[in-house]
């Protein structure tokens, strides 16, 4: 199955923030915990009209990698990134990671959200 990851910058409170929301219907600012199972395959984009010039990096914020083995692959078409889960995953493992950002003002935007392993239903 593919999760979809979409992010665009806005400003909240003056200062430059991070939307995302996924194909399950997930949202957040800045910090948003997505659902996948074991084997999913993982794609992060810009949203239409989202204020990033580009996605520069993908990955594990931890030392100990359990979710992220690999980091995500970079997709030049589309200006996203790819993943595919591991099957080992480790069920109920919630793993922080970071995603960098240029927006088109050529700021650098990081953020930290998190990936979460669910039991395949």
């Amino acid at each position: 199955m593919k999760v979809k990851i979409y992010l665009r910058s806005i400003k909240q409170d003056g200062e430059k923030r991070l939307a995302m929301f996924d194909s399950k219907r997930n949202g957040n600012i800045n910090n948003l915990t997505t659902d996948a199972y074991p084997g999913d395959i993982v794609i992060w984009k810009p949203d239409c009209f989202s204020g990033i010039k580009s996605i520069v990096k993908i990955y594990s914020k931890k030392g100990e990698r359990n979710v992220f083995i690999t980091d995500p692959i970079k997709r030049w078409i589309c200006k996203g990134f790819k993943f595919q889960v591991p099957k080992s995953a480790k069920i109920n493992e919630k793993e922080a990671y970071t995603i960098e950002c240029i927006l088109i003002d050529d700021s650098k935007l990081i953020i930290d959200p998190y990936i979460k392993i669910i039991p395949p239903s």
